[in-house]
This record gives structure tokens, sequence and C-alpha cells, in this order.
């Protein structure tokens, strides 16, 4: 379970299935991960002519999951290499943002900033990451097909 307090729009997190979904919004206690509008058009009778007139209605269609059925995406290599980092030197990872360069150390699931200043406390989540690399750096990771991984 995530604490509504620890999200943000455009987290990745899974649900109790394995499902990744995106946080588009935060309720109270649930977490929309997906709206669409759906059009129906039905056709109206109007008094007896052949006059093509016709009743729209617009609906929103939500997907939303209960935040206690919500799980955190715990950092493994191959979601960092998802999300762009490099390995070269066994525990240390590299992002690259603009044109900077993040050093990283990932060791017993944490991982730490190294460069430019050392973190004291281990990122062990996704979402933990992305919180914190949009708030040092103002900086949206990309995941290119994280949607369809059941993790």
């Amino acid at each position: 379970m995530i604490s509504t307090k620890e999200l943000r729009f455009g987290n990745k997190i899974r649900t109790r299935q394995g499902k990744v979904i995106t946080v588009q919004q935060i309720l109270s206690n649930t977490v929309v991960y997906d709206s669409k509008i759906e059009l129906n058009r039905e056709p109206v009778a109007a008094g007896g002519h052949n006059n093509n007139s016709y009743f729209t209605q617009l609906n929103e269609v939500v997907q939303e999951v209960d935040c206690n059925d919500v799980d955190p995406i715990l950092l493994s290599e191959d979601i960092l290499r998802i999300c762009g980092f490099r390995n070269y030197i066994r525990e240390q990872w590299i992002l690259r943002i603009g044109n900077s360069n993040f050093d990283w150390e990932f060791v017993n699931g944490q991982l730490r900033l190294r460069n430019p200043a050392p973190c004291l406390t281990g990122i062990q989540c996704l979402h933990q990451l992305q919180n914190f690399l949009y708030a040092i750096a103002n900086y949206e990771l990309e995941f290119p097909g994280m949607s369809s991984i059941i993790l």
C-alpha cells in the first residue's frame, strides 16, 4: 500500500493484479488511472417529419483503483535500464539529464545519488525516484513500454 501523500500525477505504480498504471488523479481513497469520453448518439423522432435529428450524450468513463490495492514498483536493474540508466561499473549507474550526468549507486535494492552530492537516504521505489528527479531537476522520467510490463 502507498500513501496518497507520496504520489503525484504521472507516477507509475502497480495494482495487486500486477498491472502497471499511471496516476492521473488522486482522490480521497482512490487513484484514477484511465479516463475516456464516450459519445452516444441516438436518433430522435421529430413529430413524424423525416428530419435526421440526434440526441447526443457525452459520458466520461473512469477507471480507478482503491489506494489499499496499489503497491510501489521496487527498483531493480531492469527497471533502471527501462528508465534510461546506464551501468558501467558494478553498482555504478549513470543517468543523463540534459547536458549533465548523474552518478548513482544501486546496492541492496537502494539507489543513492553519488555525484554531484551524495544522497543520505536510499530510493527503493520507482515513484520515489520519479518524485526525486522532478523535485531536483524538474525532470520527468521516461518509460517506453512500461505499461505493458507485468511485474
